[in-house]
């Protein structure tokens, strides 16, 4: 039960020449190897939810739903204590100013990732493994183009909505920092919350929540040898979350 992705181009493609297929060839080997080792993974902790004493198995995999639904919230949370811990008010009021905005896109993101996961996860029931692969690979591939789309279009206008927002001068520089670091590493946190989308679908919530556990608390100690080690001031608090959520995102592979 392999997966294969075929990748059409227009005959002037062709045409053109050998090097540019060659590296389309690549890249689409690249993720049919890919799906499959996260496919056989997610299959190897799937569980069944359409059988068995409802109450259980809803509880069971609500619990690391509603735990991880927090902890995604703490890391905002984390960069503002550490932030105004060590950086000062000035610093506070800049993460605190794009901690709308950096819900509003993210909320946006997330809501695409959870709509992913619904016909992976209608076909899982359904036992149609064929067209589930399908899906998941179709989700990836437009994952990719909309976190690069969204990241690209959003860190172009970052200043243009802190003056927007009517960001005071004396915070904006550090406001523009944490939102633009925060902007750029959107695929991170776009491809975490489609893999743990998708193996939610499969009926394991569990593992996605021991990873995002183990990110969350990386991102502490990242934020304070950021800022503390390395001097990177609000910027680096920024960089810290965008690692840690990125090596979620690893680790769900």
């Amino acid at each position: 039960m392999g997966i294969v992705v075929s990748c059409k181009l227009p005959l002037k493609i062709i045409a053109d020449g050998n090097c540019f297929l060659l590296v389309i060839d690549y890249l689409c080997s690249d993720l049919s190897v890919f799906l499959k080792s996260f496919y056989f993974r997610c299959m190897a902790n799937s569980k069944e939810m359409t059988g068995g004493a409802v109450f259980p198995l809803l509880f069971s995999f609500t619990m690391p739903l509603l735990l991880g639904n927090l902890l995604q919230q703490t890391y905002s949370l984390i960069d503002a204590a550490i932030v105004g811990k060590f950086l000062g008010i000035n610093s506070l009021a800049a993460v605190g100013a794009s901690t709308s905005v950096i819900f509003l896109i993210l909320g946006f993101c997330n809501g695409c990732c959870a709509g992913f996961g619904i016909p992976v996860a209608q076909k899982f029931g359904a036992r149609d493994y064929a067209t589930m692969r399908r899906y998941v690979a179709v989700g990836l591939q437009l994952a990719t183009v909309m976190s690069v789309v969204i990241a690209a279009v959003s860190g172009f206008y970052c200043r243009d909505i802190l003056r927007g927002m009517q960001t005071p001068g004396n915070i904006f520089d550090g406001a523009y920092d944490y939102l633009f670091v925060t902007f750029i590493g959107i695929p991170c946190t776009f491809f975490y919350n489609l893999l743990a989308s998708i193996m939610r679908a499969l009926g394991d919530s569990k593992t996605p929540f021991w990873f995002l556990l183990f990110s969350t608390v990386l991102n502490v100690f990242l934020d304070l040898f950021c800022i503390l080690g390395l001097g990177w001031g609000v910027m680096g608090a920024a960089i810290a979350t965008v690692f840690s959520q990125g090596l979620s995102a690893t680790l769900c592979n």
